[in-house]
């Protein structure tokens, strides 16, 4: 009977003492893992349990760019061709058959020089004729038997005769070159023929077009830049000389003028050039991307980084340090150099607002709000809010 009971108290006992330490555990659980806010139960964190970081202290990869001053400009790049600076049509002032044409394309001319002649005989006859007649009148004047306008008429016609055979002549007005020759020896011309083309070399011309939508951004006394395929390595420099008052037919451009010296006459008449007209220059600029700003409303914000002081980290140029060498013996006794990788720079966003002076497609000129050395984040495309951390991955070298 004694037996019997202590079997029961053990059947008994056992479950009930299990069931007391589990009851116990699960006390201990709600305790530390349950609290009741506003008559709800809620789980929280345990004491001994360690805290996730949290997002917004995730910093966030960003490329960024130390704002300098550079040489800035702006130019207007077009296409255009060489000009003579004095270029026109060499006609006779009278008509007649060509006897003489003495100089061939290209050749060089001296003020005075006779390029090419008419038939002279018919206008020889008139001056001989008019020349004796001249004579005649002076002497017949002289012993009292002719009057004074009789003599006077006499003069007239003979500078008439000796006018009209100088227009037999074409003379060069000044030095330069023969273009084109457009007539033969033998050929009947008209005041309204050409015979050729003259053209002065000593300076020339770049002509070339604007589109429409550019012509505010050309003035007279620009600086222009020409670089042609005959000299790929030599930039001629001159200015806008003269701009059309007319935009032009079916291209819808302006004609520009700028000259050029060309005292060692290395252009020629009809050569290709690429024109830039420099519309914007200024020394010692402060220059950033156009991609480290964002407009807001009517402001342009930056996001400058401020490097954390306690980094032990490397970031390009002034915000890296050099990595370090180390050398270790491989099998066959020869050193191998190993660099240790950098570590990020971690750094707080400032978000601040600036005035721009001038700007491009690539970059633009800070009048207010930046300082030479200032470091900011390019190619902004996330939403950064002041404060934030980055990290700083990569150093942009340079702009242009």
């Amino acid at each position: 009977m004694k037996n019997n009971f202590f079997f029961l108290n053990r059947k008994v006992m056992l479950p009930l003492i299990g069931g007391i330490i589990v009851f116990g555990m699960l006390f201990a659980f709600i305790k530390d893992h349950v609290s009741c806010i506003n008559g709800f139960p809620t789980y929280k964190k345990s004491k001994n349990e360690p805290e996730p970081q949290k997002l917004e202290e995730v910093p966030m990869p960003v490329k960024v760019y130390k704002a300098a001053k550079v040489s800035f400009r702006d130019t207007l790049p077009a296409l255009g061709t060489i000009r003579g600076f004095r270029e026109f049509d060499l006609k006779f002032s009278t008509q007649g058959n060509i006897e003489y044409i003495n100089f061939k394309e290209g050749e060089k001319i001296t003020q005075g020089d006779i390029i090419a002649s008419l038939d002279q005989k018919e206008s020889l006859l008139k001056l001989e004729y008019a020349k004796m007649e001249l004579e005649k009148q002076t002497k017949l004047f002289e012993l009292g038997y002719s009057v004074e306008t009789k003599l006077k008429q006499s003069q007239l016609e003979y500078q008439s005769a000796k006018a009209e055979l100088d227009k037999t002549n074409l003379v060069a007005i000044s030095d330069g070159y023969i273009g084109a020759i457009e007539t033969d020896r033998g050929a009947y011309v008209s005041p309204q023929d050409k015979v050729g083309t003259f053209i002065d070399n000593k300076d020339v011309y770049a002509e070339f077009g604007i589109i429409e939508k550019d012509i505010n951004k050309v003035k007279e006394g620009q600086n222009v830049e020409v670089t042609l395929d005959s000299f790929p390595d030599q930039v001629f420099k001159g200015q806008v000389d003269s701009i059309s008052p007319i935009i032009e037919g079916r291209s819808r451009t302006l004609k520009i003028r700028s000259k050029l010296p060309n005292t060692d006459e290395k252009l020629k008449p009809g050569m290709f050039g690429r024109v830039n007209v420099l519309v914007y220059e200024k020394e010692d600029a402060l220059v950033i991307p156009s991609s480290s700003f964002k407009k807001k409303e009517d402001k342009y914000l930056v996001f400058v980084v401020h490097a954390e002081e306690n980094n032990n980290s490397q970031v390009p140029e002034d915000m890296m340090m050099p990595p370090t060498e180390t050398s270790k013996e491989n099998g066959k006794g020869k050193k191998e150099m190993m660099q240790e990788e950098p570590k990020p720079v971690i750094g707080t966003i400032e978000i601040r607002p600036i005035e721009i002076a001038y700007a491009t497609p690539d970059a633009v000129e800070v009048k207010e709000g930046l300082e030479e050395g200032d470091t900011i984040v390019v190619d902004v495309e996330q939403e950064l809010q002041d404060k934030a951390k980055v990290e700083i991955t990569e150093t942009q070298e340079g702009i242009f």
